[in-house]
């Protein structure tokens, strides 16, 4: 029995594991990918991501990577240019753009460090359910048969690639008091504090 389940481990999903795991909960973190992989992306982290990164102890790692530091940014739509440097943020002025080859695998690794159980190549088919409240998650790791899961709160984490297909039931969705859903009918997280309080880096 966990605490929180997190399905989807890229950007927001590791790091609400990584924080929920420092707040001393018992997380298990999944994923359908396996960790370094790319995904689709934005170009850029902004400050006050960059300036999240840092306070965990990552951004250095980002630095080492190679990826630049990008403190000048200019936007010539014409006939009007505008040009000026970032300003500082938390002690940070500059933004990065990893690839998610690195971020999420830092991320993931950080979730882990922190405490959180990280299942890669997991396959997640559905929500449970028990008198109307979200109970865990049903699926299956890709080298093995079906596994049951059950926590006090599950945050679906897994954007659009929807690692859990069936997990919005609308009507269903609300709490008994023993579990509670960070899903909608919609897809969209909006009951788990803890997801929105993340500062999560990317998407």
């Amino acid at each position: 029995m966990y605490d929180v389940i997190v399905v989807g481990t890229r950007a927001a999903g590791a790091t609400a594991a990584m924080l929920l795991a420092q707040a001393g909960l018992k997380v298990l973190a999944v994923d359908r990918a396996s960790f370094p992989s790319d995904t689709l992306s934005t170009n850029n982290i902004q400050l006050p991501g960059v300036a999240r990164l840092e306070r965990w102890g990552l951004l250095g790692q980002i630095a080492a990577a190679g990826t630049p530091a990008i403190r000048r940014v200019r936007f010539d739509p014409g006939p009007v240019v505008l040009e000026g440097s970032y300003p500082q943020h938390e002690g940070v002025d500059a933004v990065y753009g990893p690839r998610r080859t690195l971020l999420d695998t830092l991320l993931v690794e950080a979730a882990r460090a922190a405490g959180a159980e990280v299942r890669e190549r997991f396959v997640v088919d559905e929500l449970t359910f028990a008198d109307g409240a979200v109970t865990g998650i049903r699926g299956r790791a890709r080298s093995g048969g079906e596994l049951r899961e059950r926590a006090r709160l599950v945050v679906g984490a897994d954007g659009n690639t929807r690692s859990s297909p069936r997990a919005s039931r609308p009507g269903r969705t609300r709490s008994s008091g023993r579990s509670r859903s960070a899903t909608t009918a919609t897809g969209r997280a909006s009951r788990s504090t803890a997801a929105r309080s993340t500062g999560a880096a990317g998407g």
